[in-house]
């Protein structure tokens, strides 16, 4: 667990300017929440004072048209009323529950965010003013607040304040900065003497004193007492190695020469100077050299042009005991190793020669043995044949898993992976190269490196896997669920097999049916609160005969709402139960079928037939025509449902290329945006937001479920306020008999 002190920045600089930051941000927070706090409470307040004013001149001019029910007049008042930008929805309420009720369309600007409206719509409550004449009341007027607008001036006073609280915070840090750099910034000198001191520079500079700070001054004299020291050992070590008959460097942590004799200048075909400062590595790029090693090694041989030189590494650790650098001894074993070479062939040559002989000795004295030879062809053959029966087990196994789309991984005996499936480095993205020889906890790393937000995960233990599956979300290569589990091998040489699986497809049917139960149960929730009141006012109270007739004819609309949701329901449960096993296919005659269902179709009372626009040539298509017909009305349904204020409905038949025909049912009504008609066929979608048009939602979607049982296609075309045109596109076949 890291402390607060390890958090801080190393920097003396880093961290006085980090606790003016702190202290700075402190007190612009304080004042920027003062003044937020002042600011909302101002504006709530002088909402809420010119919300009752706007009431209390709203209320004479409403009295006066409630009297002598001008409702036109009254709706007009609301409209100007509306018209203050203080004001999102405005209405009046009569005594029997007749409503007039004005909203306002538009959207203000800048848009506040969510958690801002909510506080605001908490903080107002609608204005609601009697409407009482002669000591009658006729209603009340009800004023909602526009939130939304008083949340939008908020937000852009939040805005700027925050811009100001921003901008001084950065202007004062910066105005800070730059005197408080030049004055800490002295010890920077004693990092710089680090540096040389490093390198190895043999000339060092003493720091000056007399410009630094009086806390400074005293350390930067020790510093420069130890420099001194130091260049004065180095000078000592210097003439020490110049007296060796072997190349030796001193290098330092980083791997830097720090001190270098003239023989190792020699070996290296350099001045020893101009090797101070260079990597050791990059002048013995033949040897592996690692000055932190905690060991190092001896007698290390290599060509170096035509040389043969021989070195050794000693590490050097410090009082602690840490690694401070390492001291390389190099020397030249050219006559040595030409020696050695001369000898060992010397000793190859009669060790060959007496193997020829005794192999020419041996070859004499023995006999050919057939027994002998036939149990060597008999034992051969059987291995053969095993070794086929392997390679054929072993092909089947590979194609076993080449075609299972779930991916598998196997480990050794060692517990390391010496097994990828194919389908495993599809799922989790992972090449062969990078899983094989891999141990449990290298897996687990690459697997996490995987999950979806790996950061807040549970860490992967293949071994926990053993007692339950793990489902996780994968990030990469692309956002999918995967089952891991992990089961025993079954023999000595493969103990464990790691499974994965893809169950993305079953997570998001888990999905979509609660999501359909949800819908579901909210569309029949709507029809049965209604008729749960109504009957419940019904069993309580005593109305007049025409106020109990309208109750009854609501509860009996929405009953009969709920019944028709019920059979669009079960009827598109029915479809996708059986997957079209129940629908009778059988040639028809499309243009038959076609006049047959928009004659038998009523259209709404005052509302025209559709007009028919058919093709001269028969059109023959094999499917089940009470289904098709089916799709039909609902498509003519939807076309009259949609266009309220009227218009012209046609349903068109023509051919369309590839053996195709298209029916078209065609209307002149509210049409839909490009995202309404992208969520057109969805179950219990509804394109008008208002239920001012009755309906279930589920028409398009059995629609959709229809045509494609049958082979054929659904395709919307539509434009807000111009209409929607609905086709139905099936494969055409040859007349029967033809």
């Amino acid at each position: 667990m890291p402390t607060l002190t390890s958090l801080l920045p190393r920097s003396l600089v880093a961290r006085v300017m980090l606790l003016y930051l702190a202290a700075l941000a402190l007190l612009v927070a304080v004042g920027f929440g003062a003044f937020l706090a002042y600011a909302v409470r101002s504006t709530l307040e002088d909402a809420e004072v010119g919300s009752q004013a706007m009431s209390a001149l709203l209320t004479p001019a409403v009295s006066e048209s409630a009297v002598i029910g001008d409702y036109d007049t009254i709706k007009r008042t609301l409209d100007r009323a509306i018209g203050h930008p203080l004001f999102a929805r405005a209405a009046f309420i009569d005594l029997k529950g007749g409503r007039i009720e004005v909203v306002r369309q538009d959207r203000p600007s800048p848009t506040p965010p969510d958690w801002l409206v909510r506080h605001v719509t908490s903080q107002l409550a609608p204005v609601n003013a009697p409407i009482n004449v002669g000591g009658r009341d006729y209603g009340i007027t009800r004023l909602t607040v526009w939130d939304e607008r008083v949340a939008a001036d908020i937000w852009q006073v939040m805005r700027l304040a925050m811009l100001l609280a921003v901008a001084g915070t950065l202007t004062g840090g910066a105005l800070v900065w730059w005197p408080l750099r030049r004055w800490l910034g002295q010890l920077n000198r004693i990092s710089d003497l680090g540096v040389r001191l490093e390198q190895g520079e043999q000339a060092i500079q003493p720091m000056r004193t007399d410009e630094a700070p009086l806390e400074f001054q005293r350390t930067f004299e020790v510093i420069n007492q130890v420099a001194a020291s130091l260049q004065a050992e180095r000078a000592q070590a210097g003439v020490t190695l110049a007296s060796i008959a072997e190349g030796v460097a001193t290098v330092n942590r980083a791997g830097a020469v720090v001190l270098a004799n003239p023989v190792l200048g020699r070996l290296l075909g350099s001045n020893s100077a101009a090797l101070l400062g260079h990597s050791i590595a990059q002048l013995l790029h033949e040897l592996a050299i690692d000055p932190a090693a905690a060991d190092g090694w001896r007698g290390r041989r290599f060509e170096r042009g035509d040389q043969m030189l021989e070195a050794s590494l000693a590490p050097v650790r410090s009082e602690q005991g840490d690694a401070a650098g390492a001291v390389l001894v190099l020397r030249d074993v050219t006559e040595q190793q030409a020696l050695e070479d001369r000898l060992r062939a010397e000793l190859d040559a009669r060790a060959h020669a007496m193997q020829a002989m005794s192999e020419l000795l041996g070859s004499a004295g023995s006999t050919a043995d057939a027994a002998h030879s036939n149990a060597i062809e008999q034992l051969s053959r059987q291995v053969g044949d095993m070794v086929a029966r392997l390679r054929r087990q072993s092909d089947q196994l590979h194609a076993i898993f080449n075609l299972s789309p779930d991916g598998f991984i196997s480990f050794d005996a060692e517990h390391r992976v010496q097994y990828v499936s194919p389908a495993c480095a599809l799922l989790t993205a992972l090449p062969d190269r990078a899983v094989l020889g891999q141990d449990e906890a290298g897996l687990e790393a690459l697997l996490q490196g995987r999950f979806a937000q790996a950061d807040t995960q549970r860490p992967l233990r293949l071994q926990e896997l053993r007692d339950e599956p793990r489902v996780v979300q994968m990030a990469r290569p692309m956002a999918r669920i995967l089952s891991f589990a992990l089961h025993d091998g079954g023999g000595a040489e493969t103990p464990q097999l790691l499974h994965v699986r893809d169950i993305s497809q079953q997570f998001e049917l888990d999905r979509l049916k609660s999501e359909f139960l949800t819908t579901a149960a909210h569309e029949l929730r709507t029809p049965m609160t209604s008729i749960f009141g109504f009957a419940e006012l019904l069993m309580h109270r005593e109305f007049q005969p025409e106020q109990r007739h309208e109750m009854l004819q609501r509860i009996h609309r929405q009953s009969r709402a709920m019944m028709e949701i019920l059979d669009e329901l079960l009827d598109l449960a029915r479809i996708e139960s059986r997957h079209a096993l129940d629908f009778q296919f059988r040639p028809v005659s499309l243009l038959e079928l076609v006049r047959q269902t928009v004659g038998d179709f009523g259209a709404p009372e005052g509302r025209e037939q559709p007009s028919l626009a058919l093709p001269d040539a028969p059109q023959w298509v094999h499917v089940d025509a009470g289904k098709l017909g089916q799709a039909l009305r609902n498509l003519l349904s939807n076309a009259y449902k949609y266009s309220p204020g009227g218009g012209p409905v046609a349903l068109r038949v023509h051919a369309a290329e590839q053996d195709h025909v298209d029916i078209e049912v065609e209307d002149r009504g509210i049409g839909m945006t490009p995202e309404e008609l992208a969520h057109a066929t969805e179950r219990f979608y509804r394109a008008d937001k208002s239920g001012a048009i009755p309906g279930t939602g589920l028409g398009m979607a059995i629609v959709k479920e229809i045509i494609e049982l049958m082979g054929g296609s659904l395709h919307l075309r539509s434009e807000p306020g111009q209409g929607t045109t609905a086709t139905l596109r099936l494969r055409r076949i040859a007349p029967p008999g033809g």
